[in-house]
């Protein structure tokens, strides 16, 4: 081998571990098991968004979207993909903030009231004396006050009952409830799972009825915030990348996800990306300014629904919730 070969590949020896060490490392935890709404992060990972970034991320399924705050409050993960509105209550409750969102990715909130066309529920108004099931934990539950009272019913006058989050299809189809409230793609696809038509299913969104909230959304420990800024600002910069990568080719993004999850359907975890994206993910907001944009007044006007919702002792401020320096530049999150 010539000298200065040599030279070079023992130099290369020698910068090695230097350049792995430059890689931060990130736990980071989904809202959700691997299907394809998660797929974005997988992408971003294989294509090498967050090497390119200098992050070294582990990605971990979740177990629901309320979950990832307490994780990363405890300091068990560094970040994470989780329901802003359980943010903004956990900060109320906290005497210090612990938990920023970075970036906000689902901007349409996928709160529904759903029923099936037999029980004839068309409007807020058609509630009222119905059965309704609910897991006593559901953001759609939690939140079902502000949607009764923006959309001018009783809540009292609605007959709720108490479900396990397995079952609450289950007893919709079987006839035990008249209506559910939830997640629009969770119920739609356990629904789709038991045989149930896609026209045959109503959705009432409570964003239709003035529950103007936000949902899921980029999170990160305050220690990342305050300490390590630059890299809660690469964290989202490589997120938006696989978003919109996965945007442009839905079936594309599934592949990261499929040779992970050999028991996974493609096809069915295809649908459910792209219901994530058109009803969540791509609203007018996102056309006009790219993914994770939120008008401030619009931010303030969420915080004071959650507030009044939840009945918190103490009305977050934004600049609690949403840390603006974490938002990508618009040429990053441009769908267009």
């Amino acid at each position: 081998m010539p000298r200065f070969l040599a030279r070079l590949a023992f130099a290369a020896l020698l910068l090695a571990p230097f350049a792995a060490a430059a890689q931060e490392p990130v736990r980071i935890i989904l809202n959700w098991r691997i299907e394809g709404p998660n797929a974005p992060f997988f992408l971003a990972e294989d294509r090498g968004f967050f090497r390119e970034e200098g992050l070294a991320v582990r990605l971990d399924p979740g177990e629901g979207s309320s979950a990832p705050i307490a994780r990363i409050a405890a300091g068990t993960y560094d970040a994470g993909f989780g329901d802003i509105n359980t943010l903004i209550e956990f900060t109320a409750r906290q005497a210090e903030r612990r938990v920023v969102a970075a970036m906000v990715l689902y901007t349409r909130p996928p709160m529904a009231v759903v029923s099936l066309a037999r029980a004839n529920i068309q409007r807020p108004q058609d509630l009222v004396g119905r059965r309704v099931g609910a897991p006593q934990n559901d953001t759609g539950f939690r939140l079902f006050p502000a949607f009764a009272t923006l959309a001018g019913i009783d809540a009292a006058r609605v007959n709720f009952q108490a479900v396990a989050p397995t079952l609450r299809e289950t007893l919709l189809v079987r006839g035990d409830v008249e209506a559910v409230t939830g997640f629009d793609s969770t119920v739609w696809f356990a629904l789709k799972g038991l045989g149930v038509r896609r026209e045959d299913v109503r959705f009432m969104y409570y964003g239709d009825h003035g529950v103007d909230v936000l949902s899921n959304a980029i999170l990160v420990s305050a220690e990342m915030a305050e300490r390590r800024p630059q890299v809660a600002q690469a964290l989202t910069r490589a997120v938006a990348r696989g978003w919109v990568e996965a945007i442009r080719d839905p079936a594309g993004a599934i592949a990261h996800i499929a040779r992970r999850e050999r028991l996974i359907d493609p096809v069915l975890e295809q649908e459910r990306l792209q219901w994530v994206i058109d009803n969540q993910i791509v609203t007018p907001e996102a056309r006009a300014d790219g993914i994770g944009h939120v008008d401030p007044a619009r931010l303030d006007r969420a915080i004071d629904i959650v507030t009044q919702g939840f009945q918190l002792p103490r009305r977050p401020a934004a600049a609690e919730i949403v840390d603006p320096r974490f938002l990508p530049a618009a040429a990053l999150r441009r769908l267009n």
